[in-house]
This record gives C-alpha cells, structure tokens and sequence, in this order.
C-alpha cells in the first residue's frame, strides 16, 4: 500500500537540465506498463532491452522512496526521491498519477535522477483547486516494472477566477515588521474570525516596494514570485480552528524602504 503525503503548492522552482517531461500517456488497468510517447529531444521515456526467448525469471526494481516537495511555482512542482535498486539496473523513473480509471505518466526521468520537475495542468475554468497524487515506479534495463512509492498530494490552485459576488471577510491578518539596515523581520498573525475551520490555509500579499525580498520564514512554506509572496500550510498547523490565531512570520530584505503589507487573502478570500 503507498504511503500518502499532503503538500499545497506555491513556491519557486529552478528547472533543472537533468530531468525531462513527456505528455501524459494512459495505461488501463492491468496493464503491464505506460507506453509513454518517444520525447522530441532525448533518446528516453525509458531504455530497455527485450528479453530473450524464452524470458528467464527477471527480478523487478524496489520501489522507489516517496517523493517529496522541494519546491514549486505555478503549475510547475519539483520532487525529490531516494532511488530505487535493480540487479540488472535502472533504466528509467516514470511520474504517474492514477485518475479517471486509468494510470497516467505525468513525467519521466533518466535513470540517475532522483530530482526533477514535474509539470501539472491548471484547473479547469471555474475551479478554485485541483490535487493530483502522484508517485513513482522504477523500469529495469529489461522493462520490468517495480512496485509504487507511496503518493505525495500536490495542489495547483486556479488564482484567475472571478466569483459573482465578493464574500465577505471571515479572517483577520495584523502583520508588523522591524527594520535594520537592509533587513527586515514581519511577523503576521491570522485569526480565523468565521464559524468553520480553515483548512490548508494559503495565504497570499503582496510587497508594496520593489526592492523587498523574501529570504526565509518559519511556521510556513514561503515563497516569492515578482513581488507577490506566498505561504502555505505546513502538516502541523494546517487548519485554523474558528476564534483561534496562527503566528508565523519570515525575514528580508529591502533596498531603504521597508512598508508593511497590508492586503492579504486567505484562501482566496480577503481578510480584514
């Protein structure tokens, strides 16, 4: 049984030139493997030899460690596993997710990759968020195909929709920041001032000056695209129960002027 992980994503990727991506094939259920289609640059989705006839007794990869989240931005997501082990050798790492009845690749990498990027579609038009659950399956130099990882949770959201009516705010952010010199520590508190729990709480700002930059935060995963800045849930606070406050904070830097933000969503929601 694969193990699950949860993570929102938001953050900054750096592509990198050892990974690659191939468009999403669908293998039906049964099936012996993904047939991925050729990619345009590379000799992969994956090298593997024919087996002889008759094919002896082949001893499939180990599965490969649960992927997790390094980072990630828009729609892009970057995940890092520990490798699997096969007598004969790897021949390469297929990314799948398991939808709609069938098992899709999502991406393939080279066999001595063990972090590459990943990307995922928007959500369709309308929809807030959309999670894929992704894993990994290692192929062998003889195509066989080893066991899953377990699955890590990875949810692109959809910032380009427009309810019909704004809803009111149910959350407070009160943010207050120190400076010095060229640094900058703002600490923010959220309280969760409506009657439901907030869960996988994702809260967004925006810096007021240019010459802000996010360097590290804590009690969040922070990221900063532009001047847009981003912090979502970690495993241990993700829900903020109703009446209840959530403290998490992150230091910087800045180039003379330091304002604090003042407008921030919640969720996607604006908060007084």
């Amino acid at each position: 049984m694969r193990t699950r992980t949860r993570v929102s994503t938001l953050a900054t990727a750096v592509l990198g030139t050892a990974a690659f991506l191939i468009p999403p094939a669908v293998a039906g259920a049964g099936a012996a493997g993904p047939t991925p289609a050729p990619s345009p640059t590379l000799p992969y989705p994956c090298k593997t030899s024919p087996p002889p006839t008759p094919a002896p007794a082949n001893t499939p990869p180990t599965a490969p460690g649960t992927p997790e989240i390094v980072s990630a931005s828009m729609n892009w997501v970057r995940l890092r596993w520990a490798p699997a082990t096969d007598a004969d050798g790897i021949a390469c790492y297929y990314v799948r997710e398991d939808r709609e009845g069938g098992s899709f690749v999502v991406a393939s990498f080279q066999p001595a990759v063990t972090e590459g990027d990943v990307y995922l579609p928007w959500p369709p038009s309308g929809v807030p968020s959309q999670t894929h659950d992704l894993y990994l399956v290692a192929v062998d130099t003889k195509g066989a195909t080893g066991a899953a990882s377990g699955t890590v949770a990875v949810t692109i959201y959809n910032d380009v929709i427009s309810p019909s009516a704004s809803p009111q705010p149910t959350c407070q952010v009160k943010a207050t920041s120190s400076t010095w010199g060229g640094g900058m520590t703002t600490n923010v508190a959220i309280t969760n001032t409506g009657s439901t729990t907030v869960r996988d709480w994702r809260l967004t700002f925006g810096f007021p000056d240019p010459g802000q930059r996010l360097t590290r935060g804590w009690s969040a995963t922070w990221s900063q695209t532009g001047s847009a800045v981003t912090a979502t849930a970690m495993s241990w606070n993700k829900d903020i129960a109703p009446g209840k406050t959530l403290w998490i904070g992150f230091n910087g830097t800045h180039t003379g002027a330091n304002p604090t933000p003042a407008a921030f969503l919640l969720n996607g929601a604006s908060c007084a």
